[in-house]
Order: C-alpha cells, then structure tokens, then sequence
C-alpha cells in the first residue's frame, strides 16, 4: 500500500506489488485484494492488479517456462460488502474480463440480510469453483445458505433490487 500525503488515503501500490512478484517468485502463492475497506484505505485498484498479475504470469512464463511450476500467481478478491455497489461490481466485473482474478469471496451477511457466517466464492472461472467444492465439501454448515435460501424467497427479486436501489439512492 501506499500513502498519499495529500489526502491521507492509503491505496494499491502497484509498483510494490511488481517488485514483489519478481523477488519473490515462487513464493508468492497469490494477491489478495479487497473492494470494501474502512478509512484511511481505499478499495484497491482490482483491475489495475488483475492487469499486473495477468501480465506477470504472461511475461515470466515466456522468459522462464523450465522454472515455472503450476498455473502462475493467483488473484483472490475480497468483495466482502460489493454486491451492493454497482461502481464495485463494474470495477470488478473489468478485472475478469482484462486481467487475472481467480476468485471472488462475497460475504453472505453483509450483501443479503442473513445471520454472520456465510460467504459466495464466485470465478469466472469455472475449473476454480470445481476444484473449490472438490476440497471443501461438507466441512461447513448448511445454515448459512438456508438463511440466504429463505430471505431471497420472502423478498423476492422485486424486494432484493428495491433495497439496492433504496441504497444507491443514499
């Protein structure tokens, strides 16, 4: 991260983040970023990222196929409260399309009016979810998602996009 001192935010420093891809190579597993943060951080620049990472990948694996081992350097976001914000999801929805982005974890309370415990792990690509739900099958509870089954059927879609217009409005 990196701070500017003229308004005080703290933010994406892609210039670090390059640096560390190329010291540390092997090391690195993959980036997390995140698009819901408190001050003085501001979301990060996820497209911007997923450009960098995508291109890494690209380039060090063109110049070092014999030392390059898996699939590169992966990009999880954390879009804990995004679902809510149309700009985010624009923003993110950019990031998949010019970059690199594995995953994206949507907290299920903050973005639908459940109980804390839930989260969405959505990709845009479909081998991740597989390998995901592959790993992870039944070592969590069911509650999370029957809660979330249940308020979308007492809302309705017509109640969910009146609360996401009510807020944009705000």
């Amino acid at each position: 991260t990196k701070k500017h001192t003229e308004t005080d935010e703290v933010s994406t420093d892609l210039g670090a983040l390059e640096e560390a891809l190329n010291k540390y190579r092997h090391s690195v597993l993959a980036v997390i970023t995140t698009t819901s943060c408190f001050c003085p951080r501001v979301p990060d620049e996820v497209d911007r990222v997923a450009k960098t990472i995508q291109t890494w990948n690209e380039s060090y694996r063109l110049v070092n196929e014999s030392e390059m081992r898996g699939v590169g350097i992966s990009h999880v976001v954390n879009h804990a409260y995004g679902l809510q914000c149309l700009a985010t999801n624009k923003l993110l929805n950019r990031a998949c399309t010019i970059g690199r982005v594995d995953a994206i974890v949507c907290s299920t309370d903050k973005n639908f009016l459940v109980p804390v415990g839930g989260a969405l792990i959505i990709s845009p690509n479909k081998s991740v979810i597989d390998s995901i739900s592959k790993n992870y099958p039944g070592r969590a509870s069911a509650s999370p998602m029957v809660d979330l089954f249940i308020t979308m059927l007492s809302m309705g879609l017509d109640g969910y996009k009146g609360i996401l217009d009510e807020r944009r409005r705000l």
